[in-house]
């Protein structure tokens, strides 16, 4: 058993050192972060990945992944919704507060 871990160990470092000296690692952080600046296709790729490793049929991964891509922009826009509500709250709160402090500092002549 410990055989195959160390076996598994030396094959990864050394795919790992290949592709770091041949420049693919680059490579693969630019297309990496063209993806992660899009919330669909992060979304899109994260679900197909994770259903894979959990073995789900491959029509199954793809369709609950785009399905899942798709909900994404409506969570994107209740997020969205939520932030503007809690800017506006705390703006309304600051506003208060700084208010109540201003008066406070008046001095009575």
């Amino acid at each position: 058993m410990m055989t195959e871990y160390l076996l598994v160990t030396l094959a990864v470092l050394t795919a790992a050192t290949l592709i770091q000296h041949l420049g693919l690692a680059e490579a693969v952080a630019q297309v990496l972060s063209k993806v992660a600046s899009c919330p669909q296709c992060l979304t899109f790729w994260s679900v197909l990945a994770v259903l894979v490793c959990m073995r789900c049929s491959p029509v199954g991964a793809a369709l609950l992944s785009i399905l899942a891509a798709y909900c994404s922009n409506w969570l994107l826009l209740l997020l969205l919704v939520l932030q503007r509500l809690f800017t506006r709250l705390y703006d309304y709160e600051r506003k208060e507060s700084e208010g109540h402090a201003r008066g406070s500092d008046r001095t009575i002549e």
